[in-house]
């Protein structure tokens, strides 16, 4: 199994829900958070920075934004209304985790 934390955010990155898995490692309690308030303040999922810093626009460094996978956007009706954000394992892993919890928070499953 995945131990993983996740965090919940409104649209300007405040902290509305969070939830840490037994054992998972400590660092992932303030990365899951970091990871959300990106997502919800630049309205965009995180892993997008990272591709536009791996393109060469460094600029991005300066925001002090969570550049890892796994912060995802929570958009409804074409409005940003908050982002979840997940830490633990693989960004990759998060990143899968943060969609599953989106789509059951969504209502898509």
């Amino acid at each position: 199994s995945w131990n993983v934390a996740v965090a919940v955010v409104d649209t300007h990155g405040m902290l509305i829900y969070y939830e840490m898995m037994d054992d998972t490692q400590t660092g992932s309690s303030v990365i899951c958070i970091e990871k959300a308030k990106s997502s919800a303040q630049f309205r965009r999922p995180t892993k997008a920075f990272d591709e536009a810093l791996s393109n060469g626009r460094s600029a991005f460094l300066s925001f002090g934004v969570n550049m890892c996978e796994g912060g995802l956007p929570i958009v409804k009706e074409k409005k940003v209304i908050g982002a979840v954000g997940v830490s633990g394992v693989n960004s990759d892993q998060d990143a899968a985790c943060a969609a599953a919890g989106l789509a059951c928070l969504l209502g898509d499953i």
